[in-house]
């Protein structure tokens, strides 16, 4: 299982966009230090969920303060994604006794969203519902358990950097990935619409799978 300190070596091996910030956190057993409005949106959550959620916020106060922002809550909205101070963009992701926040201001990017994955293969019958056969052979010569896992953790950060923007939901179909390429595409006249282009970062080292989408301001077509 990959630690802390691995994510870190890797984050810092990463080329990150300009002005994004980020904290590493396990999870946490203790919810003492989440906000009331925080620890009552998780009440009823398995303890592994609640861990995760307050790591998750550690990191994402981390980050924040970075940022020069003080600490504060973030609550859930009515979607169950996280709401974020004013003038930031900002995404959390866990797996695996590893919690992930990534900051930026708004003035410097439209939109961010990350994914951290382990790289382990994909179940074969759940690769048809991630990625076409071009995408997979695009990632040659990886196995396409293998390479159906990247474009898993790429379109799970394209997808939640679109969303505070559009709340535009759909599938896996709707974005092509053109990985090892550092681009996604909207392949659907949905969400930011038919041919929008999402910067992709994507590391794969210690064991795990890093995605980063970072939205530059202006056209994305």
């Amino acid at each position: 299982m990959a630690r802390p300190e691995d994510l870190r070596e890797l984050l810092g091996r990463a080329d990150l966009p300009e002005g994004v910030v980020w904290e590493v956190s396990g999870p946490v057993d203790d919810l003492s230090e989440l906000f009331p409005e925080e620890r009552e949106s998780i009440a009823r959550a398995v303890p592994k969920r609640q861990a995760e959620f307050a790591g998750g916020r550690r990191a994402a106060r981390a980050a924040l303060r970075q940022l020069g922002l003080p600490d504060g809550a973030i609550p859930k909205g009515a979607d169950r994604a996280p709401v974020w101070p004013e003038g930031v963009v900002a995404s959390i992701t866990h797996t695996e006794g590893l919690c992930l926040a990534m900051a930026a201001r708004a003035e410097d990017w439209r939109g961010l969203g990350i994914d951290l994955e382990v790289d382990r293969p994909m179940r074969s019958e759940l690769i048809p519902s991630i990625a076409s056969l071009a995408e997979l052979a695009r990632l040659s010569p990886l196995p396409f358990a293998s390479a159906g896992v990247r474009i898993f953790s790429a379109k799970e950060a394209a997808y939640k950097a679109q969303y505070p923007l559009t709340a535009a939901l759909f599938g896996f179909e709707a974005i092509e990935s053109y990985l090892p390429a550092p681009e996604m595409r909207m392949v659907a006249e949905m969400g930011l619409g038919w041919g929008a282009r999402f910067p992709m970062v994507q590391r794969a080292d210690f064991g795990l799978i890093l995605s980063i989408c970072a939205l530059p301001h202006g056209k994305s077509i």
